[in-house]
């Protein structure tokens, strides 16, 4: 298999809203704790990308939120062909409801909308910071 790509995942708003209001919904379903600005819930936590078929395309990993992009973002990597601006899913939490870790609560696992984006995801970064070892090709 060709080795996946390094993008970054925009993670859909109307998502994000639904993953922040079940914190304040004693009564509803509880989705995984989404820390701000980083979301990272172990030392090294991975979490599957998905197409609409529910095939795996990638891992998601050091997923948090863009004060400066007004998004949550993550970085990935994805198989090659999938291009920019296509949407998938970061199944986002741990199956079964969690696990026994104490940074884990007990939560129910949600496909979250994702659009792939190039790196760096800012724009002001991709076109005028000065060419390095980010660039380098």
């Amino acid at each position: 298999a060709e080795q996946r790509k390094k993008v970054t995942l925009a993670w859909h708003p109307e998502d994000m809203a639904k993953i922040m209001a079940s914190m304040f919904n004693p009564d509803g379903e509880a989705y995984k704790f989404f820390d701000v600005p980083l979301a990272n819930y172990a030392s090294s936590n991975y979490d599957r990308v998905v197409d609409a078929d529910g095939k795996t395309v990638g891992l998601s990993m050091f997923t948090g939120f863009s004060y400066n992009e007004k998004q949550a973002l993550s970085l990935a990597t994805v198989d090659p062909e999938i291009p920019f601006g296509t949407e998938l899913h970061v199944v986002w939490g741990e199956e079964n409801g969690g696990t026994k870790k104490t940074t884990v609560e007990p939560h129910k696992q949600l496909n979250v909308r994702v659009i792939v984006s190039p790196v760096p995801y800012s724009r002001v970064a991709r076109e005028t910071y000065a060419e390095g070892w980010r660039t380098a090709r």
